[in-house]
């Protein structure tokens, strides 16, 4: 602050110093010239000198800094808590009532009854059969040596000089043979078959009938009774809860600090200036009426 200050009162002494060395130039040109010959004099004028100081300022810092604060944070507690409730509850009651009851009851009745009785009957049927009706019949069939032959031609000895005779007469026997004749016939057989016929019949049987009959009974209901009762619940219940926490805050802290500050300060000079004899009048006339 008190640098800008005296930046301001330089600015404000370069102007009005300018402004009357102008005033006091054009007086003397432009008034005096023509009338007055070239001279000069000695005028006084305050100059700004820089001069360097030091000061003590005050500032203002950024500090961060831990403090505690008390925060809330939001815990769920179990509470404990009693309501109303309003119950059916079963409770037996024995009662009278009026019922029908069905019985069997046994009776003989009439009924014509179709059963089935076995009957054989005689089944007469055709079976085909084979028979031979064949004959005998005489046959002339060669046969061979006897046995005593045989005998005879395996111990006889053969001469050389003999000849066997070239041709032997065949012997032949007569022989009774069968002669088939295969005839099919066609004859009747007679069985036995067992039938089943229906055969309707009238029989008493017994049967049981319902016969309805009314009758008081004890009969155990169960009714129901609204009841009013209290009972505990738990619920969780949502509480802020309080604690201590710490944080970091950022403050300004003003702080005093040495500077070197450069200053403009004034002090008055003599200077000699060109100026005209006759212009002394009207210069010192624009000074004491300022026109």
């Amino acid at each position: 602050m008190n640098w800008q200050r005296a930046r301001f009162a330089l600015f404000a002494g370069v102007v009005v110093c300018s402004t009357g060395l102008s005033a006091r130039a054009d007086c003397c040109n432009n008034d005096c010239a023509p009338a007055c010959a070239p001279a000069t004099r000695t005028i006084t004028v305050t100059e700004y000198k820089p001069t360097t100081v030091e000061e003590v300022r005050t500032v203002y810092k950024t500090v961060c800094e831990q403090e505690k604060y008390t925060a809330y944070r939001s815990e769920c507690v179990p509470e404990v808590r009693t309501r109303t409730v309003c119950c059916t509850k079963q409770v037996p009651v024995v009662e009278e009532r009026t019922c029908t009851v069905w019985k069997s009851v046994p009776t003989v009745e009439e009924r014509i009854v179709t059963k089935k009785v076995a009957v054989c009957k005689p089944v007469t049927t055709y079976v085909t059969k084979t028979r031979d009706c064949g004959h005998y019949e005489c046959r002339e069939v060669p046969c061979g040596p006897s046995f005593s032959e045989r005998l005879h031609k395996a111990f006889h000895h053969h001469d050389c000089c003999e000849c066997e005779c070239p041709c032997e007469c065949v012997r032949t026997k007569t022989v009774k043979c069968w002669v088939p004749n295969i005839v099919c016939e066609q004859v009747p057989c007679t069985r036995m078959v067992k039938t089943w016929e229906c055969v309707t019949e009238k029989c008493n049987v017994t049967v049981c009938k319902q016969v309805a009959e009314t009758k008081t009974v004890q009969v155990t209901v169960c009714k129901c009774v609204n009841e009013t009762k209290e009972e505990k619940y738990t619920v969780m219940v949502s509480k802020c809860v309080p604690y201590e926490a710490t944080r970091t805050v950022s403050r300004c802290v003003p702080v005093q600090e040495k500077v070197t500050v450069c200053k403009l300060v004034p002090c008055t000079v003599e200077k000699q200036v060109a100026c005209d004899a006759c212009c002394e009048p009207c210069c010192r006339r624009h000074r004491l009426f300022g026109h």
